[in-house]
Formats: C-alpha cells, sequence, structure tokens
C-alpha cells in the first residue's frame, strides 16, 4: 500500500479542528501519516490537535513559535513529508470517509489527481451528499452524486478547467513528482500563495487528470465576522496579493505554457472588471493606493489579449499605460453608470431599485413621515402594529405609512397604505424620518443618516439566534452568508426592543448589536393587559368566529429550519391525533392552529371540520391568546408571551432530542424551566387537557419564576414608554 503524507496547518481553528481530525480518523484508506503544523494559535487549537493526536502514534504535531502563514507551514510540511504522495488539507474543513481510498485507487501514473471542492448540505449513514462547487453542469452534478468514480483528463486549452481552481487541497500529489519540479509556495504572498504551487504543476505536465466524487467538505466559517477565514477577508485586503501574485506568476511561469499565460491574463482583467473597479467606485482613494501595481500589472499583459477585453476594460487599461490616473477613473465612473443602466432595464425590481438609488436616496427626508412593516409586510400585527394604535391615540401631526403585500386589508387610522416592493414603497423607504419593523430588511436597503431604526424584533429567544448559532441550515443560504447579511443588518438598527433582561444579554451578544437597547417589554403584549376580560374576549371570539358557549384550546408551534423540500416549499407533520382530540374533547372544546407561514397552508384538517379552526393567517395572534383558554405549543417563543395571561401552558416536544442537540439548540435546559408538562405523544396532549385542573398546583412555583424570569417587564406600557423614547425624546 503506497503511504499518504495529509499536511494540515492549523491556526486558531478550535471550533473546527476536531471535526477535521476525525474525519481523518474516519479514513477507509489507513496507510498514512497525519502532518500537523500548529501555526502559534492563541485558541485551543493546540490541546486539541495534541489530545487527538496522542492516541495515534503515525500523527507527527509540529508547533510554530510565532505565527508563519499557510505557506510556510505546508513547505515545512512538505519536507518533513515521508510519504508516497501528498494531500493538503485545511483544518476548517473536512473528508469525506473514503476520500484517500479513492485518491490512492485511481491516480495511477498521474502525476497528481485533482478533485471538486464541496458544500455540506446533509449527511446520510456517514456518507456525504454534497454540493460540487466545481460542476459545470447538472450532468456533472449526477455523475458526482453516484457510485461510479471516473478519470477524466484534460488537456491543452481544456487544463483551463484545472487553471480555475486556486486551491492546493482535494488534490493528490505524486512526492517525486513535486521533488523534481521543486513546487513549492510563494511565502511572500497571503492569499494566493497555492497558485505557486499548482500553476508550477500545470505548466510542465500535458493533461491533467481530475474525479469528480465529492470527497471534500469545505467547512463554513461559524463566525465571519470577528474571526473570518483568509477567503472571508475584504476584497480590498486581498487585492495587494493578487497583484503582487499575478506580476510575480506572469514572469515565473508565462514561460511555461502559453495556456497559463492567457489564463493569468484573463484571470487578472475579470478580477479588475468585478473586485477591483468595484472597490474603487466605493473608496476613490484607493485608486491612488493602487495605481502603481495596476499600472505596471497592465504592462505585462498581452497587447491582444488587452485590446480583446471588452470597450470599457481596453479603455481603462490604455490609460494605466498613459498613467493617467483622473483619466481611469473617470473610465471607471462611466463603466460603473453603464453597467447600472444595463442593470435596471433587466426588470421592473431592477428599474425601482435603480431609481431609488439614484434618485429617492437624494429627496429630503420627512422628519415627520414613519414607517411600519411586520414581518415582511405579510400582515398588519406584532409590535409595529401595537406602537401605530398607541400612536394615534395622540394628537399628533405623524404622517403614518404602513407596508403591506395586500394593500386592501382594512387598518385602523388614516395609515397610507403601500404594497410591498412597488414604486411607492422605495420611495417612503428612502424618505421616511423613522422605521418601526420587526424583522430583517432586505440587504439593498440603504439606511441614510438621518433615519431612525427602531427594530422591534418579534420574540423572546428559546433557540440560539444569529450568531449564537453554530451552523445555519436552512434553505437558500449558508451559515456565513446567514451571518454576514444578518450583521449588516443589525449594524443599521438605531433601537432594539427587548421583552426582558434574559433577552437583552442575548440580543446584544447574538446580534453584535451596540446601540440603544429598550428595555421595557414587548408592545404586542400591552392588548394582553388591557383587554384580559370577559366582554373583551367574548367581542374577540364573535369577530373570529369561534363559538363563544366552548372553551379554546390554541396550537402554535414552531417551524423547523430542516422541514422543507427546496427553497420556497416547506412542510409541517401534525402529530396531533385530530379525530382523536375531536372524539374525546370536542363537547367542551374546540381547537384553534397558529401555525409559521412558511407551512399554514398544508396543514391537512380534513374530517375535523367544527373542531379545528385553522386561523394560521389571523394578523393578531394576541387576540388568539385573549380567546383561548390554554396554549400547546413547543419551542416557540409564543409560550413567553402567552405566560402574561397565567393560563395553561402544555408543550408538545415529540422531537426535543434532535431539536435541542442538532437542529438549532437551546440557551437554557428547557425541560427544567418550561411552566407547564413535556408531552411526546398526542394521547398524553389529550390525557393532560381532561385534567387540565390539576395543572395550577403542580407547576405553580414553577410557573412564578418563570413569569419573573421573563414577564416583569411587561405591564401594558410597553408602547407608550417606546413612544417617549424614540420619538419625543423623553428618557
Amino acid at each position: 500500500m503506497s503511504k499518504v503524507s495529509v499536511i494540515i496547518p492549523v491556526y486558531n481553528k478550535e471550533e473546527y479542528v476536531e471535526r477535521c481530525l476525525n474525519s481523518l480518523l474516519n479514513q477507509t484508506y489507513t496507510n498514512f501519516e497525519a502532518i500537523i503544523i500548529n501555526d502559534s494559535s492563541s485558541d485551543n487549537s493546540g490541546k486539541i490537535i495534541e489530545r487527538i493526536a496522542s492516541e495515534n502514534p503515525t500523527w507527527n504535531v509540529y508547533s510554530f513559535e510565532e505565527n508563519c502563514g499557510a505557506a510556510v507551514a505546508r513547505n515545512f510540511g512538505v519536507r518533513q513529508a515521508t510519504g508516497d504522495f501528498l494531500y493538503f488539507l485545511d483544518a476548517d474543513d473536512y473528508l469525506a470517509p473514503y476520500t484517500l481510498e479513492v485518491f490512492v485507487n485511481h491516480i495511477g501514473e498521474n502525476p497528481f489527481l485533482v478533485g471538486p471542492i464541496s458544500k455540506p448540505t446533509t449527511i446520510v449513514q456517514d456518507h456525504y451528499i454534497a454540493d460540487d462547487e466545481d460542476s459545470e453542469d447538472e450532468q456533472e452534478q449526477e455523475e458526482s452524486n453516484d457510485n461510479q468514480v471516473n478519470v477524466y483528463e484534460y488537456r491543452g486549452a481544456k487544463k483551463k478547467k484545472a487553471l480555475r481552481r486556486k486551491a492546493v487541497i482535494n488534490i493528490l500529489w505524486s512526492h517525486d513528482f513535486v521533488k523534481t519540479h521543486q513546487l513549492e509556495f510563494d511565502e511572500e504572498l497571503i492569499y494566493y500563495s497555492d497558485q505557486s504551487f499548482t500553476l508550477g504543476a500545470i505548466g510542465v505536465v500535458e493533461s491533467i487528470a481530475a474525479i469528480r466524487v465529492p470527497t471534500y467538505i469545505r467547512g463554513e466559517c461559524y463566525d465571519p465576522i470577528d474571526h473570518p477565514s483568509l477567503r472571508q477577508n475584504p476584497i480590498s485586503a486581498k487585492i495587494p496579493d493578487f497583484l503582487k501574485a499575478y506580476q510575480r506568476f506572469k514572469v515565473q511561469f508565462g514561460k511555461y505554457d502559453n495556456h497559463i499565460d492567457k489564463y493569468l491574463d484573463k484571470d487578472f482583467l475579470r478580477f479588475y472588471h468585478r473586485s477591483i473597479t468595484n472597490t474603487i467606485m466605493k473608496d476613490n482613494e484607493y485608486l491612488t493606493i493602487w495605481f502603481e501595481p495596476l499600472r505596471k500589472s497592465a504592462e505585462l499583459i498581452d497587447t491582444k489579449t488587452r485590446l480583446n477585453s471588452g470597450y470599457f476594460t481596453s479603455r481603462e487599461m490604455k490609460a494605466l499605460l498613459e498613467k493617467d490616473e483622473s483619466k481611469l477613473l473617470q473610465r471607471i465612473k462611466i463603466r460603473q453608470s453603464y453597467k447600472r443602466f444595463k442593470t435596471a432595464l433587466s426588470g421592473r425590481q431592477a428599474m425601482y431599485k435603480e431609481i431609488y438609488r439614484s434618485l429617492f436616496l437624494n429627496r429630503p427626508v420627512k422628519e415627520n413621515r414613519i414607517i411600519f412593516e411586520s414581518f415582511a409586510g405579510k400582515s398588519y400585527s406584532d409590535n409595529p402594529r401595537a406602537i401605530y394604535e398607541e400612536m394615534l391615540q395622540d394628537d399628533n401631526s405623524y404622517e403614518y405609512i404602513w407596508i403591506m403585500n395586500d394593500p386592501s386589508k382594512p387598518i385602523p387610522g388614516n395609515a397610507k397604505k403601500v404594497k410591498r416592493l412597488s414604486l411607492r414603497y422605495y420611495y417612503y423607504l428612502a424618505t421616511s424620518k423613522y422605521w418601526v419593523i420587526n424583522a430583517r430588511m432586505p440587504g439593498y436597503m440603504i439606511k441614510r443618516p438621518e433615519t431612525v431604526y427602531l427594530q422591534t424584533w418579534h420574540g423572546t429567544p428559546l433557540k440560539k439566534l444569529a450568531h449564537d448559532m453554530k451552523e445555519v441550515r436552512m434553505p437558500g443560504t449558508t451559515t456565513e452568508k446567514y451571518k454576514k447579511n444578518f450583521y449588516l443588518e443589525a449594524q443599521k438598527w438605531d433601537y432594539l426592543v427587548s421583552p426582558n433582561d434574559y433577552s437583552t444579554e442575548i440580543f446584544k451578544r447574538a446580534f453584535k448589536f451596540h446601540k440603544t437597547m429598550l428595555d421595557v417589554g414587548y408592545p404586542r403584549n400591552d392588548v394582553l393587559y388591557k383587554k384580559n376580560n370577559v366582554e373583551n374576549i367574548d367581542e374577540i371570539k364573535k369577530k373570529i368566529g369561534l363559538p363563544t358557549d366552548k372553551k379554546v384550546i390554541l396550537y402554535a408551534p414552531t417551524w423547523r429550519d430542516d422541514e422543507f423540500y427546496k427553497k420556497g416549499q416547506y412542510k409541517f407533520d401534525l402529530k396531533l391525533d385530530l379525530e382523536d382530540m375531536k372524539k374525546r374533547l370536542g363537547e367542551e372544546y374546540v381547537l384553534v392552529l397558529r401555525m409559521h407561514y412558511l407551512i399554514a397552508d398544508s396543514i391537512n384538517t380534513e374530517g375535523a371540520e367544527g373542531f379545528v379552526y385553522n386561523l394560521s393567517s389571523y394578523d393578531d395572534i394576541a387576540e388568539l391568546y385573549l380567546a383561548s383558554d390554554l396554549l400547546i405549543t413547543d419551542y416557540s417563543s409564543v409560550f413567553f408571551d402567552y405566560a402574561n395571561l397565567r393560563r395553561p401552558i402544555l408543550f408538545f416536544t415529540y422531537d426535543i432530542d434532535k431539536y435541542r442537540d442538532t437542529l438549532r439548540g437551546f440557551y437554557f435546559n428547557f425541560e427544567e424551566v418550561a411552566p407547564g408538562p413535556i408531552l411526546m405523544e398526542s394521547s398524553e396532549v389529550i390525557d393532560t387537557i381532561e385534567n387540565i385542573n390539576q395543572l395550577k398546583g403542580v407547576y405553580e412555583e414553577k410557573f412564578e419564576a418563570f413569569y419573573e424570569r421573563f414577564c416583569s417587564l411587561d405591564n401594558g406600557t410597553a408602547s407608550r414608554q417606546i413612544i417617549k423614547r424614540v420619538f419625543k425624546g423623553e428618557k
């Protein structure tokens, strides 16, 4: 059996390195040595490495006294290697169990074998099902996910497929080949040192062998804000390194192969077009800083390639060669204007966004104009509604704007109802002094310095939030993207409402929020104190259409992040036995369903007519609280609000182990703190309701402790306190 030397540089990867090393321990191919270089980590990475390596005598651990960078660590690892093959692995990534076996069995006489770099989606019985970042079409992806391993060869111009890779990872290298051609990492480069190794290899071979089986999983960064990986650093930090790399590689490798020479030129022009000019447009001072290395780079580009780079880019390259910085900036601005104009013509929303950016954001801000929006326009509800209705009690001259998906819905007062994503929507966003919103806004929205953004949020957290979540498993996003977008949104907030001291501590950390926190309770709970009486409750029941001669059970579960077919298509398996509930409870109760809006329409209540009322689309959940006599929920934050009514709460948590330990995680010991019984079966729920009067004495002490911790700020005055602080400037 051939021996593989796996080289792993590690610098401050305590959250990832154990997963990485465990994936190495789980390899089906066992004849390998691990060469782990602790590049002077200041976290617990070193301790984790030593613990795992101490149990594996073929693992070699080296520690640097000072941080030297990945290039130095990898070069050092190559010098220590004794294997027939070399394999580079990053400490925040991990391997499928069959990775080394597949590579060794299929490299044959090739000097190196290239595999795809994948991103994780799900793991089933230790087999990784992954999305291949390198696949160019669906056919390749299908081939990647079956059990057959085919080796593909790329020759001549087709070697550009391999040239697309800028990473040395997930390639099995012949150690003799590396020695013969003296391949090494350029230690003067920070971000692009991998290419100094790969380009040196690609330039001396006639063909490149590759497989498409998903073997290498690129780990997601858990903290892209405070501890980003190298590839997540801002593009402005990478540009100087890119320019240095391009100049060095043109001289060093361009002579090997015309394909490499053309690739480097086109890669430079693509990077210039997409990244450098966009960064310069955000801050023109960068042009002065980078002008000289840009000019030197332009001089190295093949004349034909430069002239064929497109009308705008070729004119900008000409300005560089003429050493005319002001002309270059002018031409970049012209191209950016043309690009924006062309984008604006691509569709209605694109046109609206361009009008928003170029026209509306230049209009004066209206000092008395307030925008309200709840759950991205889905309803007239929640904290924004409570604040708005409290403001209607005052004699003031504010202009109220309600953003709604369906402006035909009636609302009290004289607010203008504006359809979300209409042209008027963009106009009012740009010109309103105040935004009152309970969920995140689209990332393209720009908060002007004059605008005051009051973020009310929409619940007390039991489940981990935002940056407190380790991994995010939601459709259409990744951990890195989700957390970065959340951070950018939270930096726009001027005020954040908190329902209790417990939430305040979490919000500050999870949202990375450092402005004004309003610890006043939730405005949406004011009504629970003002209308908790027989007259108002009967009025609510009649308005909704619920029978007044029966008690009401409210079932309001949370949505599970992993319950979806694909992006935009969600599912929920209703575990309550509605037929049995109706049979045993129907004489005394009715059941109201309040499901998450994503799955509200997929609930089947056939056969339970007259007993079950699906009110998932009912705007005001507070009125459902008031109308109900008891609540069934799980991990939804509704139970924090409902506790203000001091009515029974049942927790139907049939999947608690999965939800707590795998999906989201909790902030506290849910079973210990919950102010009601934890139930796992539908029959248990029904039994408990039949004996509901026994609950009060059993849970009285726990309920009072829960109420004091989570509900003590709520007293019916939250909306009034917020109005005084935010709109009237009172302390």
